[in-house]
């Protein structure tokens, strides 16, 4: 993970409310009692998210060009549960977030819905909860939906994608490369 002076929360996300000095995703679930469950995605935002454009993480809407990030599977299957960012949110949260850098290696499932007993939380069948090594970020104009085995999934129209990245080894200067490719 790159803890270096130089990680600053886009200006988009500083405005979302924060849990311990993190921003809450725009899509992450919020129990009754006010606190943030970042490993379960609130399932009627992330519908809304991508009923009307916007960044599963801040909020706003997207512009022309979205991100997508997943693991080399999601790649490959060109298939993504979780909706489009803005290329700024997603370089911060794949910087922070403790599945992404390495300090989680999976959602576990049963934990997860015994801390949320009030929620319904949907295990989406041919999807691993396990993390994967590898993120590639797939830039795109638009996106499909499908359906995959009672799973509603994003397609992205992909314009351009990076190699496989090592989020919790990367310096800021890698970070800032990817960032400099992935906006032209």
């Amino acid at each position: 993970m790159s803890n270096n002076k130089h990680l600053r929360i886009p200006k988009r996300l500083v405005q979302r409310p924060q849990w311990r000095n993190l921003p809450i995703p725009y899509i992450a679930l919020i129990r009754p009692d006010g606190q943030p469950d970042f490993r379960v995605t609130d399932e009627a935002k992330r519908i809304s998210v991508i009923r009307h454009r916007l960044c599963q993480l801040c909020g706003d809407q997207l512009g022309r060009w979205f991100f997508f990030v997943g693991g080399v599977n999601s790649f490959k299957s060109n298939a993504y549960f979780e909706p489009a960012c803005h290329l700024d949110c997603l370089i911060y949260a794949m910087q922070v977030c403790p599945f992404i850098v390495g300090k989680m290696d999976h959602h576990p499932t049963d934990k997860i819905k015994a801390d949320n007993p009030h929620e319904l939380i949907v295990e989406h069948a041919g999807f691993s909860d396990k993390r994967e090594p590898l993120f590639v970020i797939v830039k795109a104009n638009g996106w499909t939906l499908v359906q995959h085995e009672g799973a509603i999934l994003l397609q992205p129209h992909k314009v351009k994608a990076t190699e496989p990245l090592q989020p919790d080894s990367m310096t800021w200067a890698q970070w800032k490369q990817v960032m400099n490719e992935l906006s032209k």
